[in-house]
């Protein structure tokens, strides 16, 4: 069980809710059953996802065909954050992200950019895009915002490249250091909390990712529970310095845990 009764909660979607299986997503075992139970109990949630490649809206309505009920104003990822961001201080943003998300920054008055914005651009992270960005990094005049700083991701049964690795190169060569939009960001995690009423201390996340998701509210100061599906790895539960409140088979084990915690 957990310390303490959450009274609010933080779940990922990626590994947690739904798996990508042959290019088509896919709700986990479960998983409608369990996320019914958590919309049924009155508890405040939000989906927190580091998924820069679809815009919240999007991401509903790819939820909602799979069975799950779901508004995006229960979603919050890196791409509605930076937009904020952008809106409130008047930036220039350069951006470098998916492509099926670019529309999303057409608002934005991008010429002269005063920020660089990367996400998850997959394909579109060439030698010719990094260096154009690295350009206009180097020498620190202009901000970094990075769209989550994970790893690696679960897709169709294989382990792929998350948006971290090209962070962590553009932060090398530039000597600039990107301020992250996203798991395992502090700020994302208190946005997140802000954005149900809750005080941070008083959530839980629920998560596949170790690092990202646990460890990042572990650091941010809630509970975490770490499942055993998407991109979980049994060396997980050993790791050297993440050390989850709870680890459960799935969303409906950990819904059940939350659920039952006085």
């Amino acid at each position: 069980m957990l310390d303490r009764k959450p009274q609010g909660v933080l779940c990922d979607i990626s590994g947690v809710l739904k798996n990508s299986v042959n290019g088509k997503d896919e709700a986990i075992e479960q998983s409608i059953k369990a996320f019914e139970r958590l919309q049924q109990s009155g508890m405040p949630y939000v989906l927190c996802t580091n998924e820069s490649c679809y815009s919240t809206a999007e991401m509903a309505r790819k939820l909602n065909r799979i069975g799950f009920k779901i508004s995006p104003d229960k979603i919050i990822s890196p791409v509605s954050v930076v937009k904020q961001i952008i809106k409130e201080n008047g930036h220039r943003p350069y951006i470098l992200v998916n492509e099926k998300v670019v529309g999303e920054f057409d608002q934005f008055d991008q010429s002269d950019p005063d920020v660089v914005v990367v996400g998850d651009a997959e394909d579109d992270f060439t030698y010719e895009t990094m260096n154009n960005t690295f350009r206009l990094l180097v020498g620190g005049k202009r901000k970094f915002y990075a769209l989550g700083k994970s790893k690696y991701y679960y897709d169709s049964g294989k382990l792929k490249l998350e948006v971290g690795c090209f962070i962590s190169g553009l932060e090398y060569s530039s000597q600039v250091k990107a301020e992250v939009v996203g798991k395992p960001s502090k700020a994302f995690f208190t946005l997140a909390a802000k954005r149900i009423g809750v005080p941070l201390g008083d959530v839980v996340m629920i998560g596949d990712d170790v690092d990202s998701d646990v460890g990042g509210a572990l650091n941010a100061g809630t509970q975490a529970i770490l499942v055993k599906t998407g991109k979980y790895r049994p060396k997980d539960a050993n790791h050297p310095t993440v050390k989850p409140s709870f680890i459960a088979d799935n969303l409906y084990h950990a819904i059940d845990v939350i659920l039952q915690t006085q």
